[in-house]
């Protein structure tokens, strides 16, 4: 037995040695933010997801270059992140990975400097890493300025030069950097041209109810105004009533205030959104949801989840579903092009519980969560997506681990035959390995 993981050990550290390409770390977050500080180098995470195609060739092609690998070696650390697993979904949010493969550089200091995403050649992301380690040297660079934002946020020059390079670098939610400097500048009349075209460059953090909105609301359809909102400029303030529900809706959830909400509801109209009592308890559902008001969330959606579900006909679903199956199995063409509502039904469970399980605390409900997704089971038997969410919720909420493992494996091997898989085996694996090492898993 020693002989052969002696042969095991030396074959794993001649592949090793004979690996080219980036060198991941296989680290926490915080030790791989450590040690790029005390290595002076910039930390470049790739965040992923084990069905993602893109991330995939990414890997198997870009990834392991060995001239990518050497200037990688030379000046990042890099850290591979799986945004549905383990402190993946943390650092999605941390960073505001949105699209995958999502690249995020970070400083020694834990800044973003830059980031970028998506599938592309060799020399088109070598381009852009060089262009993020160019940022990360600048003094102006985004992370810079954030930094520099706590203490010189009175600065009007300083905050518009930094709006700036917010939107060159394409980032995200800085409504509050824009209101303040709003507040604060005193170069811009609100009828000088320069006004309507900050307004438009900065159009997609413009909340209802904000300083911003009252400049657009008193001049927009002015004379003066006329003169400028012309071709790209009046593309943009069209955009806004409904770009503005979303991010009015997005900034009460940041700030935490439902006085916020209830302006971007009424001004939703303006976006053509009839206003209604469902509309307001979505609303609501989804602030609750996103803000982490559990308490809150659980009692407005719970007996709506008890009704769903003991609506649904489980025998006559199944039945139909397991009738599609054999129908497609004898090749019958209106089978194959039909898809059963089962489907629909087991994904609406799975979606309603995995968002409830987030605020799970009592045991009473976590046998109710565990029962719910039982149904989305029970509804689709064989079918491994659904196994396996079952899987989940069993193994965090339910008493026998084992079981839930069970079902996971089970899941695994039926996906693992599935010629469209496209992943499903590898993140069902994942999760068996973090099972029986009794660590946590996430769900979503």
């Amino acid at each position: 037995m020693k002989f052969i993981y002696t042969i095991l050990i030396l074959l794993a550290v001649t592949l090793s040695a004979g690996a080219q390409g980036i060198n991941f770390e296989h680290s926490s977050l915080e030790e791989a933010i450590k040690k790029a500080k005390d290595e002076n180098k910039i930390l470049f995470i790739d965040g992923y997801a084990v069905w993602c195609g893109p991330c995939k060739k990414m890997a198997s092609t870009v990834f392991k270059d060995e001239e990518v690998g050497q200037f990688f070696d030379e000046h990042l650390i890099a850290l591979k992140v799986d945004v549905e697993r383990g402190e993946g979904p943390m650092i999605k949010s941390r960073y505001g990975i949105t699209a995958l493969p999502g690249y995020v550089f970070i400083d020694g200091d834990g800044l973003v400097v830059y980031r970028f995403g998506a599938y592309m050649q060799k020399d088109a992301f070598m381009k852009e890493v060089k262009l993020a380690l160019e940022y990360a040297n600048d003094s102006n660079s985004v992370g810079r300025y954030a930094e520099r934002y706590v203490t010189e946020k009175n600065d009007e020059k300083f905050v518009r030069k930094y709006l700036d390079i917010l939107a060159r670098s394409q980032s995200t939610n800085y409504t509050e950097v824009l209101e303040h400097y709003l507040s604060i500048q005193t170069t811009m009349k609100e009828t000088d041209k320069e006004m309507v075209e900050f307004l438009a460059q900065h159009y997609q953090e413009i909340v209802f109810g904000g300083i911003a909105d009252e400049i657009v609301q008193r001049n927009l359809g002015s004379e003066i105004w006329k003169l400028y909102v012309r071709k790209d400029v009046r593309a943009k303030f069209q955009k806004l009533p409904r770009s503005m529900v979303e991010k009015t809706t997005d900034y009460a959830i940041l700030k935490k205030d439902t006085t916020i909400l209830d302006i971007a509801l009424d001004r939703a109209v303006e976006a053509g959104v009839k206003r209604s009592d469902e509309t307001r308890k979505r609303a609501y559902t989804y602030y609750y949801l996103n803000a982490g008001e559990g308490e809150k969330y659980k009692a407005m959606v719970h007996d709506d989840i008890v009704n769903y579900i003991n609506s649904l006909n489980i025998e006559q679903l199944r039945e139909a579903y397991l009738d599609n199956l054999k129908r497609r199995e004898e090749g019958d063409v209106q089978a194959l092009a039909t898809r059963p509502y089962a489907f629909r039904e087991a994904q609406t469970i799975t979606g309603l519980v995995n968002s409830y399980s987030k605020f799970v605390v009592s045991e009473e409900e976590k046998s109710e969560v565990v029962a719910w997704m039982k149904t989305a089971y029970d509804l689709l038997p064989g079918d491994a997506t659904t196994m396996s969410d079952y899987a989940n919720i069993l193994y965090l909420f339910g008493n026998d681990k084992a079981k839930a493992i069970e079902i996971k494996e089970e899941a695994y091997e039926i996906a693992l035959n599935d010629t469209k898989d496209h992943g499903k085996s590898t993140g069902i694996l994942a999760d068996i390995e973090l099972m029986k090492s009794g660590e946590k898993i996430t769900v979503f």
